[in-house]
């Protein structure tokens, strides 16, 4: 979003009771894949909203093909540059490659770890929200795969994203302790500071990277997820900047393009502090800086 207004405006729209797909979405012409769609969308606004947990799915042969040829892909791009806090969380969890999981299962599997959990979602939901999930110890995922035609491409977050860029770090504790922060704090902020909270998500825990021993690692969800961007952000064309709280929040990004501007974050402890500070300088309740 290039216009600092629709960035602010975004942030507070309704989340939708019925299935939108982007105009341009691979799958508008397939009937089948909008039928399926539509079947997730329902299943995983009933629980959600009911909070009954996380539905098991079944999945098509297409959706099989398409989560095999992306994690064939991905993972020799994750082997050479993922930071170790992914790597040892795909470990723990050993994510299948060849099958499409269950996030029931990974939910309770983390759950036994850090006390976090998985909630399902039928899509984009609003920030407030979003964040509320997190202050609850819960990371909303969609179940849904992206359509096989173009098995690289979504105009969407989807499984893949969920599942290959978030999951990995929820079997990490301090990770976990780390975004129930920002979920905690973000339910106490007005609007413009929840701007703020969104845009320390998108730079950090979505298009981060990290120092690792001396090399700069992937750590972000929206990167991981995704080979373009893993391969982009190491460009001469993108600039990579010192992670510093007060200038991230102060910069907006535009969700529909390749990230030009991406921070380097010292370590998640680092993170937390600087985050910390930005809690007290928006004078929201001082136990969570604590």
């Amino acid at each position: 979003m290039s216009n600092e207004n629709e960035a602010f405006e975004s942030q507070f729209v309704e989340d939708a009771t019925s299935l939108i797909l982007d105009p341009k979405h691979p799958g508008l012409g397939d009937v089948e894949y909008l039928k399926r769609r539509e079947h997730f969308f329902a299943l995983a606004r009933e629980y959600r909203l009911a909070d009954k947990g996380v539905p098991r799915v079944e999945y098509t042969d297409n959706d099989r093909f398409v989560w095999r040829e992306v994690c064939a892909k991905l993972k020799p791009i994750h082997e050479a540059k993922a930071c170790k806090m992914y790597l040892e969380g795909r470990k723990i969890l050993q994510i299948p490659t060849e099958d499409t999981p269950q996030l029931a299962d990974l939910s309770a599997e983390i759950k036994e770890l850090t006390g976090f959990g998985i909630a399902p979602a039928e899509g984009l939901i609003n920030f407030r929200d979003f964040f509320g999930y997190l202050a609850r110890g819960k990371m909303l995922c969609t179940q849904y795969l992206r359509h096989h035609s173009k098995p690289g491409y979504t105009p969407e977050p989807d499984m893949v994203h969920d599942v290959l860029g978030h999951v990995p770090f929820l079997v990490n504790q301090e990770y976990v302790d780390y975004v129930r922060l920002v979920g905690r704090a973000s339910q106490l902020a007005s609007d413009e500071q929840l701007v703020a909270f969104n845009r320390l998500y998108w730079f950090g825990i979505e298009f981060g990277l990290i120092e690792e021993q001396g090399e700069i690692k992937v750590f972000g969800a929206g990167l991981l997820s995704s080979i373009g961007e893993m391969e982009f952000c190491y460009s001469d064309e993108v600039t990579r900047l010192p992670f510093d709280i007060f200038d991230v929040t102060q910069r907006d990004y535009d969700p529909t393009q390749m990230q030009q501007v991406v921070y380097v974050i010292p370590s998640v402890g680092e993170m937390r502090k600087q985050t910390e500070e930005l809690i007290r300088k928006f004078g929201l309740d001082a136990s969570l800086a604590s």
